[in-house]
């Protein structure tokens, strides 16, 4: 028999399972979170606070975003966290380096000053990006479900994009077309779409290229405290509503209780917690190791495929002294190596941490065939990422202080003197760590949905990076709203039942 009772139990504490519990909060829903194993969103490594990914920030300016910021009482808290970067994002390609401004007339004037050959050509793309995005912004800022699936959704998705240049594949007008597949410019934005979504590059569907290479001219940051500020701010708004989040618990399995719900059993414990509706928020492959009944879950992967996994993140962390990075280093970077080989770019990101001390991020792109997440460690990492960092830093050797990777699965290095370094988390390492970069048989929606929020099983909601991967950070607003609109308007009708004029008759 349950102990206890909750109208939403919610797997997960990653950005989009904790978006959708804040906003069922604010609805008055009884939320109970639970960490399903997921690390803390930082570790400590000789007194430095690191995030093992940087957490950039593409499209705030969307509807959607400002819109979920609004009703949950964080835009401002936000806007002034917002570290301005909005020019200091960098394309460092071979023999190019060129800084990405949102003003449009200081943008094309480093495409001039750079690759003045293609002037023309980025003054014409750069418009029509800018009439996409508004296009985009017309279609997001209405409450729309994403993706659609019942017959009214999709009609209303369908009138809502009609006026968009693409089709419901998201096949149509292409940004960097006018520029040939080698060109440096176009190879650059190409690479710096995976870091900013949940797809490869060739995974894009038109629409969603366009999408995201707008926004990044609109200006890529960050936010002071990262996604470690943003996870608790979150998580603070959802007990000041009356919900709980427990981090360090997980559910173990998942047994349907009919019409009247679910219930959830606490790993561990064993305690048993009954709930109205459920929303996963971690990769799919886990609810199916939840339920009793795997059939719903194989039926969803007949009908939509099953996602795959093809890359995983992984970053290397290289602490210096403030005089080792250059001036004109910008803090957020995509340096790519090799015009014919995008996807091996590194995403670079540098934060000051005190003490004249700076804290160098390289991530970047491993394929699936390379690693081996059960204990083979990728000693390969390390190398690569210093290769990377002295081309862009030639003299970061002489002010190197220490190197670290939580996913290579390799002890932290000391580079000056001869000391233990003390690591909070040292259980939480190993390949197995990273974030899987999935490639989906289906997408919908002009290409920005991959899996469905509603899954067989009733009264079981998807909400996680594989529901909009198209969209990245924008994508995980759409589909956090959308599972919360869909759960909230259920308990509106159960309400007004409850207190219309049905609840005074008797049968």
């Amino acid at each position: 028999m349950p102990t206890s009772f909750y109208d939403v139990v919610v797997l997960g504490t990653r950005l989009e399972p904790l978006l959708c519990a804040a906003l069922l909060g604010r609805e008055g829903l009884r939320v109970l979170v639970l960490g399903q194993g997921e690390p803390d969103a930082s570790y400590t490594l000789d007194d430095v606070a690191i995030e093992p990914y940087p957490f950039p920030i593409v499209g705030v300016q969307s509807p959607a975003v400002q819109r979920a910021l609004e009703l949950l009482a964080l835009q401002q808290d936000v806007r002034q966290r917002m570290v301005d970067q909005a020019d200091g994002f960098q394309l460092l390609l071979p023999e190019y380096r060129i800084r990405v401004f949102r003003d449009r007339q200081l943008w094309l004037g480093e495409i001039e000053r750079e690759l003045p050959g293609i002037a023309r050509q980025a003054i014409d793309i750069s418009r029509t990006l800018g009439e996409v995005d508004a296009e985009f912004d017309a279609v997001l800022g209405r409450d729309l479900s994403w993706p659609p699936e019942t017959f009214l959704e999709r009609q209303q998705l369908s009138f809502a994009s009609s006026t968009l240049r693409y089709d419901r594949q998201g096949v149509g007008w292409t940004s960097w077309n006018q520029l040939a597949h080698g060109h440096p410019l176009r190879a650059g934005f190409e690479a710096l779409l995976p870091h900013v979504s949940g797809l490869l590059a060739a995974q894009h569907s038109d629409a969603t290229r366009a999408r995201l290479q707008a926004q990044v001219l609109d200006g890529v940051s960050s936010l002071a405290g990262g996604w470690t500020w943003f996870r608790e701010a979150l998580s603070s708004r959802i007990r000041s509503w009356g919900g709980e989040v427990r981090p360090n618990e997980r559910a173990s399995a998942i047994r349907s209780a009919g019409r009247r719900g679910h219930v959830v059993t606490l790993g561990g414990t064993g305690e048993e917690i009954g709930c109205t509706q459920l929303v996963h928020g971690t990769p799919i492959g886990q609810l199916a190791q939840l339920l009793a009944d795997r059939d719903p879950v194989a039926a969803l992967f007949e009908r939509v495929g099953e996602p795959r996994s093809r890359a995983y993140r992984c970053s290397v962390h290289l602490l210096i002294d403030e005089q080792g990075a250059p001036e004109a280093l910008e803090p957020l970077a995509l340096y790519g190596r090799e015009v014919a080989t995008p996807e091996r770019a590194f995403f670079v990101r540098s934060e000051s941490v005190g003490a004249q001390r700076l804290l160098v991020s390289a991530t970047t792109l491993i394929d699936e065939h390379l690693v081996d997440t059960a204990s083979s460690p990728l000693r390969f990492v390390r190398r690569d990422a210093m290769t990377a960092i002295r081309e862009l830093m030639p003299f970061v050797d002489e002010h190197a202080i220490w190197i670290d990777s939580p996913h290579d699965g390799l002890a932290p290095e000391c580079l000056r003197g001869d000391r233990e370094l003390v690591n909070s988390e040292p259980w939480v390492r190993g390949p197995y760590t990273m974030q899987a970069i999935y490639e989906y048989p289906t997408r919908r929606a002009l290409g920005v949905c991959a899996l469905p929020t509603r899954t067989p099983v009733r009264g079981v909601f998807l909400c996680n990076e594989q529901v909009a991967p198209g969209l990245g950070f924008e994508g995980s607003f759409l589909a956090s709203m959308s599972v919360a609109r869909m759960i909230a308007s259920q308990y509106r009708r159960q309400d007004w039942l409850r207190r219309g004029p049905w609840a005074r008759r008797s049968v």
